[in-house]
């Protein structure tokens, strides 16, 4: 059992999305984002997200997003990022038209 990881991680993470308010808790150490239905948070209707758009995860004590090699980029805060990107709580994720704030 890794306990490191449930300590360093501690508070998960919600995705809020801003158009719905519909809110994904983040409890794994990777989830990922786009229109195909195997993603941990599926997009169906957002035909701007790629099938495989983008990813959020942990790493080094820290939360972090970064782009699959989407179509339309991913964004934080406005902007587009080609590197991952350490996340923040308020933060905002654009993946294709849609809008997640971290809380």
């Amino acid at each position: 059992m890794d306990s490191q990881h449930t300590e360093s991680a501690g508070r998960m993470p919600v995705l809020v999305n801003t158009a719905t308010e519909e809110r994904h808790t983040i409890s794994e150490a990777s989830v990922k984002l786009g229109r195909a239905p195997e993603n941990t948070i599926v997009l169906p209707d957002d035909g701007y997200a790629s099938a495989d758009h983008a990813r959020v995860y942990f790493e080094n004590g820290a939360w972090w997003v970064e782009d699959l090699m989407s179509s339309n980029g991913t964004s934080v805060n406005d902007q587009l990022i080609s590197a991952p990107y350490k996340l923040a709580p308020g933060d905002c994720i654009k993946v294709g038209r849609t809008i997640f704030r971290i809380e």
